[in-house]
């Protein structure tokens, strides 16, 4: 069964130069989700997916999977409305240090307009899951262990501190992560992760490095219904392709981290 999990963004029609490629304009955000309602299509949080395949229990014949990186005020203002409207759940993956009011900030620019830290209890009152997507928005495969550890450990602690539960869902930064990364995932507590791939999930993925399929800027509203339609990308792999090993070992030698405000999901 292929499971479309879709990766946004922001969602405006005025983003900043670094993170435009990745921006989707709301009216075209609003024809998707209106393509998942006439598809008839069982969104879930990730959480709600993960543990429904832990349960053994039966998918609908068409699952779906929202989720939304970074955390933009706009996931809240803009695309919570419209998904609440249309009874569609969702995922939006928070990099703590980034969002004004933190407790403990970041250093650096910030690559959009950011959540505030005091509206986040917000997002889940519209039926919004929360999950981690780090402190700082790094390359955890390229930082040394220590530093990565910390990255992954004070997002979990910030947010649950915050909203009062366990967080249970991660989101590696530029989707990569090494086995010792998604090993320290775990062993925070986490009871999945998601990476990149853009490709489509499955009942068997990863837990540790689910597939989801990135929404730029230039993705036509085409491409979106094929995605739907369950044709347009390779079903996920459980191994870590060559090519990806190799952009590693590349990014490694350049020791060329991206700056926080430069995604390549």
């Amino acid at each position: 069964m292929r499971i479309p999990i879709l990766s946004y963004h922001t969602i405006t029609d005025d983003p900043r130069p670094g993170i435009a490629p990745l921006a989707v304009r709301p009216d075209q955000f609003e024809r998707h989700l209106d393509m998942v309602v006439a598809g008839d299509f069982d969104a879930l949080t990730v959480c709600d997916l993960m543990a429904r395949l832990d349960a053994g229990e039966p998918l609908a014949p068409r699952t779906l999977v929202l989720t939304f990186d970074d955390g933009y005020e706009d996931n809240l203002t803009v695309a919570a409305p419209l998904l609440e409207a249309r009874g569609l759940a969702a995922t939006v993956y928070v990099t703590t240090g980034q969002l004004p009011g933190c407790p403990q900030p970041g250093a650096g620019p910030v690559p959009g307009r950011m959540l505030p830290w005091d509206r986040l209890a917000e997002l889940e009152a519209a039926g919004i899951e929360v999950g981690a997507h780090s402190h700082t928005h790094p390359q955890l495969d390229l930082l040394p262990r220590a530093e990565a550890m910390s990255e992954i450990r004070r997002c979990k602690g910030l947010l649950e501190d915050s909203l009062g539960h366990a967080v249970d869902s991660f989101a590696y930064p530029h989707g990569y992560a090494t086995s010792w990364v998604r090993e320290e995932v775990r062993r925070c507590g986490f009871r999945s992760a998601c990476g990149v791939r853009n490709a489509f999930s499955h009942e068997q993925d990863s837990r540790w490095m689910t597939a989801r399929l990135t929404v730029r800027a230039t993705t036509r509203t085409a491409q979106i219904q094929t995605w739907l339609d369950g044709s347009g990308a390779p079903m996920a792999d459980r191994r870590e392709h060559l090519r990806t090993k190799a952009w590693r070992a590349t990014r490694r030698v350049r020791q060329l981290p991206l700056s926080p405000i430069r995604y390549r999901p």
